[in-house]
């Protein structure tokens, strides 16, 4: 992620507003549609429409209406990020789905990194038992690397080896990454979460309190892009 990308981005998150506004609310707008008409999925409409919504609530909290320039910027943004979620490998769906773009976008908003990935888990805690999946870790490391890739420069190795610049290469290399980065958080987990009262594998899921205790403890060697879910530690630093 160049220069340029991380000036784009400090410019989309401050001229709109968005960097001040925590991730639950920015998020509960992106699933209202989803919610309320029971679909996973968003068409390219509903998308412009969650955009929308957020937008007009962060704008509120502006002194001036934004520049043209800033309107132009901040569509090609939202047009590049949905083609980036529209990324099934074999064709385009036209459909994104609406838990992973929450769970992407809190890169975006503002507040505290711990804050930003506890509220993921209750994203992806769709039951709401406090407790998450092997594929649930994976979907919301794709969310994640996809944000990063869409607003990534260039993309050119992969495995320690060159590689095309392509969507396809691009997919897979998020797909990679977001398996191994899960399986290196349930593996380490493995022998130290205590067996479930019910008999159940307590391998199969666990809670935010156990990924935070996995991260602290050196998990952040594995996943150190983590810590660019604070944006005062990149988009918004000093230099």
């Amino acid at each position: 992620i160049g220069p340029n990308k991380v000036q784009l981005l400090h410019r989309i998150v401050t001229e709109t507003g968005l960097w001040q506004i925590d991730a639950p609310t920015i998020c509960k707008f992106i699933l209202y549609d989803s919610k309320s008409r029971r679909q996973n999925n968003l068409s390219k409409k509903a998308f412009q429409s969650a955009m929308k919504r957020v937008f007009e609530y962060t704008f509120r909290s502006l002194p001036a209406p934004i520049s043209q320039s800033t309107q132009e910027e901040l569509s090609a943004f939202t047009d590049n990020l949905f083609a980036s979620f529209d990324r099934p490998r074999s064709s385009k769906s036209g459909k994104i789905n609406a838990i992973e773009l929450a769970c992407g976008f809190t890169v975006l908003c503002g507040g505290r990194k711990s804050d930003k990935l506890e509220h993921v888990f209750e994203l992806l805690d769709e039951d709401k038992d406090s407790l998450v999946s092997q594929q649930d870790i994976k979907r919301f490391i794709q969310s994640f690397l996809v944000m990063l890739m869409s607003v990534s420069s260039s993309f050119t190795h992969l495995y320690g080896g060159p590689c095309s610049n392509d969507s396809a290469e691009i997919s897979h290399a998020v797909d990679a990454g977001s398996e191994w980065a899960a399986s290196q958080v349930f593996n380490a987990l493995q022998q130290t979460i205590p067996p479930m009262k019910n008999g159940g594998n307590s391998n199969d899921v666990i809670c935010f309190d156990d990924f935070a205790d996995w991260y602290t403890k050196g998990g952040y060697q594995s996943m150190p892009w983590l810590e660019l879910l604070d944006l005062r530690k990149w988009v918004l630093g000093e230099s």
